[in-house]
């Protein structure tokens, strides 16, 4: 990827701009429809476009990955949990560095640890996250959907300069 390609990342408070709602609904639906292909139904962008109203809000940070002023990506976290409790990026896009991107700055924010939940469903962001170097934890299931879900966790290392591999 050259310089000219990497994204910029941008921390949004709750104040999105007009339509910007619409656009995170949009990715996170193509992006959990990408990683779910087997599943037969896909609930309409009204409900994506509803969480995203809903949970999008304070105490969450929005942190957007953007390429040329569009978003292509995003993150929520709730760091008063240690918690990532949503990461996608748009599924042409994967593979890029752009999630790497985004939990480095998990990294930052959340600096004495952190976790986050992936479907057991979703094998590609489990390998994502075991070659960035998270633990992988227990499988419960996802309380108000009943799906199974795996939690991996994330510490810094003592004694390296850097956090990850």
């Amino acid at each position: 990827m050259s310089t000219s390609e990497t994204p910029t990342l941008r921390l949004r408070p709750r104040d999105y701009a007009p339509g910007e709602n619409a656009v995170l609904a949009g990715i996170w639906r193509r992006a959990w429809i990408s990683a779910q292909r087997g599943e037969k139904t896909v609930a309409p962008i009204g409900l994506w476009l509803s969480r995203v109203q809903a949970e999008f809000v304070p105490p969450a940070d929005v942190l957007l990955a953007e390429r040329d002023e569009q978003i292509v990506g995003f993150m929520m976290v709730l760091a008063q949990r240690n918690y990532v409790a949503q990461l996608f990026i748009e599924p042409h896009l994967q593979r890029e560095g752009l999630g790497q991107s985004l939990l480095d700055e998990a990294c930052v924010r959340m600096p004495t640890g952190w976790r986050l939940h992936v479907a057991t469903a979703n094998i590609a962001a489990q390998r994502f996250y075991e070659r960035y170097g998270l633990e992988r934890g227990v499988v419960d299931r996802h309380p108000s959907n009943g799906r199974e879900r795996v939690v991996y966790h994330w510490a810094p290392r003592i004694g390296r300069s850097m956090n990850r591999p």
